[in-house]
């Protein structure tokens, strides 16, 4: 767990990191290690910005065939950071804001929250995954099916 003070110290903050676990629920397994390249520059006295970019390979199951599916994710990072204590108090209309403890900036649980943001709701082998209809007529039980045929 890698903990930065970001109320002290000189800005930007350049970070480069490789991650092999994450603690997402509900998404797939880390195939292969995520990449962030991050930049935190210091915009006002409560307010920073981070810009990046997080790239990263998981291996999930279809929704549709359930098959093991390779998922990229490949995205840039543009968030302002507050202080968690500011939560209340804002009155910005900024959709892309994390608010954490500055003094204990958790860069981990930023991640996460990336990640968890950016992974896809719903996870498909290819475009066109099991695209014909079922057709639920043709396999209805039909007891007197022989004696209409005879008659007609």
């Amino acid at each position: 767990m890698k903990i930065l003070n970001l109320n002290e110290g000189s800005f930007p903050v350049r970070l480069r990191m490789e991650l092999d676990k994450l603690s997402v629920p509900e998404i797939g397994k880390l195939a292969k290690k995520l990449t962030i390249e991050v930049k935190i520059s210091k915009i006002s006295k409560h307010i920073l910005k981070c810009d990046g970019t997080i790239d990263g390979v998981f291996i999930d199951i279809c929704q549709n065939c359930l098959k093991e599916t390779k998922v990229f994710i490949s995205n840039q990072i543009e968030v302002a950071i507050k202080d968690i204590k500011d939560l209340l108090n804002d009155t910005s209309d900024q959709d892309q804001t994390h608010y954490q403890d500055l003094e204990y900036f958790n860069i981990e649980s930023f991640i996460e929250e990336e990640v968890a943001l950016i992974y896809p709701n719903i996870v498909k082998c290819s475009e066109d995954c099991i695209t014909e209809v079922v057709d639920h007529e043709a396999k209805k039980n039909l007891p007197f099916k022989k004696i209409r045929d005879l008659i007609d």
